[in-house]
């Protein structure tokens, strides 16, 4: 589990989005790259439907949605749309601001000019931090300290949505701190419950929800291959073709995937808990029809696609139609391999790497 957590931490998901504009109250935005943003006020992390976006690498821009959230901001809905701080008032306009799929953004340096607000941008985390006085820059300060002190990488991970194998339900990671050789993550749900974990000591193996939509995005509607070693029984056939719908997460954090017959039903699989979705799904699916992998006889696939044997069957279409064996005992002299290979119903013989014989347990 250790390993799991450390290991998944050394993976960097960055995702640009591309969005056009919708709207007429919107800068053009055509072509323009958008980076989702974590924003904190007072140190507090906001969890929020909408995302802070940063539009090219160079501007920063809030969503209207979200500013209730903010101190000293009060928003005048109407025609035109106005906010207002200590220090003025801005119309929202196209200069300031942009509009995509029914949100407005407005320009960040736009609401510092109207409030007596302050921030610091972490590029390092993807994250902005807000404060409106002492306390919160102080707050503010403490995360952002803890952030410069992250071994390369490891901050684009605050504020990432999370599935928490042991914690039913979303959290997003709030704080993350690095001290002697060991990480400390701090994750919050929407209820408020905070938990931190020492990656030395403690179980903390989750997939990242940004992770769970890529793969989705990226396979839906491909076509793989069901290996059925690891879940005989579950209806499909041993290497049958199937197209991948999605993968989902349930209450309880279990993952499922989808997959659709050639007849259009849909059959849904729970997956074994590991750390990242591609391994996964690798115990029971093939990218890539293992028949144009393996150049090998029709007698030999059709053996397979059934889980069956066949005299002279090398260790690797055994392996292909059965799995690994839970046991392997070799005897070797100058001219020969003699194996034995122990499944839970059967010993499997080989000679020099030739399945000869089997025998029932």
């Amino acid at each position: 589990m250790k390993k799991g957590l450390l290991c998944l931490l050394s993976w960097i998901m960055v995702f640009v989005i591309i969005m056009p504009s919708t709207t007429t109250h919107a800068v053009n935005v055509k072509g323009s790259t958008y980076q989702s943003v974590s924003l904190f006020v007072n140190g507090t992390f906001q969890i929020t439907q909408q995302y802070t976006q940063f539009v090219n690498n160079n501007k920063l821009y809030i969503p209207i949605k979200i500013m209730d959230r903010i101190p000293g901001i009060n928003i005048q809905y109407g025609s035109p749309l106005t906010i207002t701080g200590s220090k003025g008032s801005i119309t929202v306009n196209d200069s300031n601001s942009f509009a995509y799929a029914g949100v407005t953004y407005v320009m960040y340096k736009s609401l510092l000019a109207i409030t007596d607000l302050d921030g610091k941008y972490a590029s390092s985390a993807q994250s902005l931090f807000i404060w409106s006085d002492d306390e919160g820059k102080r707050a503010s300060s403490e995360i952002l300290t803890n952030i410069s002190q992250l071994p390369a990488k490891y901050g684009y991970f605050m504020g990432e949505k999370i599935y928490p194998f042991y914690y039913p339900g979303a959290y997003w990671i709030t704080n993350i701190r690095y001290a002697s050789s060991s990480l400390y993550l701090t994750i919050q749900n929407k209820s408020g419950d905070t938990y931190e974990f020492n990656s030395s000591v403690s179980d903390l193996d989750f997939l990242l929800d940004s992770e769970l939509a890529s793969f989705n995005q990226n396979w839906h509607g491909k076509f793989v291959w069901f290996d059925n070693r690891a879940y005989n029984g579950s209806g499909l056939n041993h290497l049958e073709k199937l197209t991948f719908i999605a993968v989902q997460v349930n209450d309880q954090n279990d993952a499922f995937v989808t997959l659709q017959k050639s007849n259009g039903k849909q059959v849904s699989i729970k997956l074994n808990r590991q750390y990242d979705i591609g391994m996964m799904l690798s115990d029971i699916l093939w990218s890539k029809n293992p028949r144009t992998v393996y150049n090998w006889s029709n007698s030999v696939w059709t053996a397979i696609s059934k889980n069956k044997l066949l005299s002279n069957m090398t260790r690797e279409q055994v392996t292909l139609s059965w799995g690994e064996p839970s046991d392997k005992n070799t005897y070797q002299s100058s001219s020969l391999t003699y194996e034995q290979w122990i499944y839970s119903g059967a010993y499997l013989y080989f000679w020099n790497g030739r399945l000869s014989s089997a025998q029932s347990r």
